[in-house]
């Protein structure tokens, strides 16, 4: 498909941006949690991108735009999960940043970490029909609740300094951010704007399935490009 290519250069370009090789060389393990960071931040910007509304193409229907977008944020938990398991593994003072006179930019992971957790829950079908009376009062919910992930999250990212250090990158994460809380705003009127049909086609059915796909290839992508960057950087 071809959203495959986009996304994976996507990512390729994402990694060698926020990761300069003339940063510090640490262990493996360390290298690959902070990469499961970057790889769940990638992810959330696509979450923004593909927020589960039907696009012009490809010209499928609306399940498997819902489909991806459920899969995508289901990865970046788990990514997220790996990242904070993974650093806790490896260095498990890192605990301490947790407390009250901790750091804040671990605090603020901390906090992105549980919203990450929380705002796919809360879209479970059997939890939004019990918790929202409408699909409006859901949307706002789950648009304010992701840009705070996205905002805790590059917050943490750019205060803790790990990697993003120099100032281009701080604004490029920044820059990146905003044109993400924006996007869903201008896709949404952009998307109003075009003809509900394309020369008398009609959306293809019951393609659900190959947006299970296309999360499991760029899992699979992702994961590949993440040993190969390590193995480089090593």
């Amino acid at each position: 498909m071809f959203l495959i290519l986009p996304l994976c250069a996507a990512y390729s370009v994402f990694l060698l941006c926020l990761w300069p090789y003339s940063t510090m060389h640490l262990s493996i393990a360390w290298e690959a949690s902070m990469l499961c960071g970057f790889s769940a931040l990638f992810f959330l910007l696509t979450l923004f991108a593909l927020t589960g509304r039907p696009l012009p193409e490809p010209f499928f229907d609306g399940r498997f735009f819902l489909t991806l977008h459920r899969w995508l944020a289901w990865l970046f938990v788990g990514l997220v999960a790996l990242h904070a398991g993974g650093i806790i593994w490896v260095d498990p003072q890192t605990l301490y940043d947790l407390w009250p006179s901790g750091a804040p930019g671990m605090q603020f992971g901390a906090a992105a970490a549980a919203l990450a957790v929380v705002t796919p829950c809360l879209a479970l079908q059997r939890v939004r029909r019990g918790l929202y009376a409408t699909a409006a009062m859901f949307r706002r919910s789950h648009a304010l609740l992701a840009m705070a992930v996205l905002g805790a999250s590059v917050f943490h990212v750019v205060a803790t300094r790990v990697h993003v250090a120099l100032w281009w990158q701080v604004w490029m994460c920044a820059g990146i951010a905003v044109v993400a809380c924006v996007l869903p705003v201008g896709e949404r009127r952009l998307l109003a704007r075009l003809p509900a049909r394309h020369d008398g086609r009609r959306r293809r059915l019951h393609t659900a399935y190959l947006a299970r796909r296309l999360a499991g290839a760029m899992l699979g992508v992702a994961a590949c490009e993440t040993v190969a960057f390590v193995l480089w950087r090593h």
